[in-house]
């Protein structure tokens, strides 16, 4: 029946008998490069389609014009099957993003948990600190054994940033006011000297000198004068000592 069609669309169209010259090049196979891939395969499925339904319409005009519209109609089912892997190749990688996503998001909380954690440790230590540096009657000396201590004290204020110190300068009640808040000034500075010495940044330190304005003991008791005349050393995290 298609025969039959075709045959008398060409007589009608005045041409030979033999199939016009367009109709041999679609009837021709395929001899162009190896590669047989779907898309190919897909375009000249519909190429062969729309050729027949154009042959039967028009003639050689509807063949060529089916030919034309059936390939792109194959190409076009090819496009789809790419454009649908491609959508979800994508939806899979949107999919992946999200679970790393969660993951990060868990991973920033875990982190933020463990940091308040690791301040409020230091806190508590910080709080419980207290270094005592001894000194006599009127003298800013430092005794060997307190310099020991303060370079161990540094020693782990190196490796700790979170620490800030703070020196609390005193003197006992003997001498005047005056006198008294000079010299627990001078002591204080010594103090801080000896922790810079050690590798202590001086921005981490922080002085105060209190004079004889803290003293506890007597002046006529002079084993507690001893422990008015110190340098007391305490930590703080963070912030400005």
């Amino acid at each position: 029946m298609i025969g039959m069609l075709l045959a008398g669309n060409a007589s009608a169209y005045g041409g030979d008998q033999e199939s016009p010259q367009g109709l041999e090049q679609w009837q021709q196979p395929w001899s162009g490069e190896s590669a047989d891939t779907t898309d190919y395969r897909e375009t000249w499925q519909g190429a062969g389609i729309g050729a027949i339904a154009g042959a039967i319409i028009g003639g050689p005009p509807g063949f060529i014009v089916g030919a034309a519209g059936g390939g792109l109609l194959g190409r076009h089912r090819g496009l789809e099957a790419d454009l649908h892997s491609t959508r979800q190749a994508m939806a899979q990688l949107s999919q992946a993003e999200r679970v790393k996503s969660g993951q990060l998001q868990t991973l920033t909380r875990q982190l933020a948990a463990a940091q308040s954690d690791y301040r409020q440790r230091l806190e508590v230590i910080a709080r419980g600190f207290v270094q005592r540096i001894h000194f006599r009657t009127g003298e800013t000396t430092l005794e060997p054994e307190d310099r020991q201590d303060l370079a161990e004290l540094a020693a782990m204020l190196r490796t700790l940033d979170e620490w800030r110190i703070v020196l609390h300068a005193h003197a006992d009640r003997r001498g005047g006011q005056g006198a008294n808040q000079a010299l627990s000034a001078a002591r204080a500075e010594v103090v801080s000297h000896a922790l810079i010495q050690q590798g202590v940044q001086p921005a981490r330190i922080s002085r105060q000198a209190h004079g004889e304005t803290a003293a506890r003991y007597s002046v006529n008791d002079p084993e507690g004068l001893v422990y008015d005349r110190q340098v007391v050393i305490r930590l703080q995290v963070g912030g400005a000592p």
